[in-house]
Order: structure tokens, then C-alpha cells, then sequence
């Protein structure tokens, strides 16, 4: 049975082997001195919570106690998930969803509930969605975030193969 330890710096469970927390991205002394996979002269200051690529100082930023690399600063992360998609279309996001779980991904949906109606005229559509910052959004564990892109863009060329008639 694997032992765990808590981060020092998250106080998220991790591996006593461990050179850096996969759940917040600060390297652990016992790394050594290691450096940037872009910048291979400047010292590594965290891992990508991402994609696990060692950053510096310049391709690196730390938000809301997270590291991540500049390409993947912007995906928005809620305790160890990843959104995946968003969308005002709760069929698009149920889609998704049933995609993700039948390639063997873990998957989380937000906002899946209907909203109701928000004012006459209005009700579940995608205008009212938005108008109340309500969309739908999935989620999968962080280290399944990178597969789980690649598995959605795989769907999505599929169906528009098939939606111009080519298959």
C-alpha cells in the first residue's frame, strides 16, 4: 500500500518520491536544481499542472496557487478538474460528456440543470444562458485535461466528415 505525504505547499497528498506536486506545480528541493524545458539555461521554478513541462520564470505563471506554462495559463482549473468545454448549448455539452465517458475518461458537468425562465420570453436557450453567465461546462481530472482535447477534436472532425456528406 502506497504512503502518502502532504505538500508543503498545497497540503494535497503526494508521493514521499516525489520531485514536484502534480496538484499545484511547486518543485520540491529534493528535484535538485533543474531546468526550463524552454529555456534550457534558466532554472526551473514550477511543473505545468498541465502538462508537466518544467518552467521558468518567463514561461511560467503561479495563479490562484496553481503553476501552470503560458500556453496553458488560461484553462480553468477547480480543485483537481480541468474544464474541458463550455458551452451554452447543454446538448453540445451533454455530447461532449458522452463522448469523454466512453473513451474511459473520468467527466464532471456543471450547469447542466435547466435555468428556467429568466424573464417572459426568455427561458433555457443559449441567450439566456449567457445573459446570466450560466453555460454548461465538463470537467475532467487534470492529467486526463490534454487526452480529453484530443479526444474531443478527434469527435469533432468525425462529425463534420459526416455532416458534409463525405462518408
Amino acid at each position: 500500500m502506497t504512503e502518502y505525504i502532504k505538500c508543503s505547499h498545497c497540503g494535497n497528498e503526494i508521493t514521499p518520491d516525489s520531485d514536484f506536486c502534480p496538484h499545484c506545480g511547486v518543485l520540491f528541493a529534493a528535484a535538485g536544481t533543474v531546468f526550463c524545458d524552454l529555456h534550457t539555461l534558466e532554472p526551473g521554478v514550477g511543473v505545468c499542472i498541465i502538462c508537466r513541462k518544467l518552467c521558468c520564470e518567463a514561461c511560467g505563471v503561479r495563479i490562484r496557487d496553481r503553476f501552470f506554462c503560458c500556453v496553458h495559463r488560461k484553462v480553468k482549473v477547480e480543485e483537481d478538474w480541468a474544464e474541458v468545454f463550455r458551452s451554452t448549448e447543454i446538448s453540445d455539452a451533454e455530447l461532449v460528456k458522452s463522448v469523454l465517458e466512453s473513451t474511459g475518461h473520468m467527466v464532471q458537468g456543471q450547469n447542466f440543470n435547466s435555468i428556467g425562465f429568466i424573464w417572459d420570453g426568455g427561458g433555457d436557450s443559449p441567450i439566456s444562458r449567457s445573459n446570466i453567465n450560466k453555460p454548461a461546462k465538463v470537467f475532467v481530472p487534470i492529467p486526463e485535461y490534454l487526452d480529453a482535447l484530443e479526444e474531443i477534436k478527434e469527435w469533432r472532425s468525425v462529425e463534420e466528415f459526416h455532416d458534409d456528406g463525405l462518408v
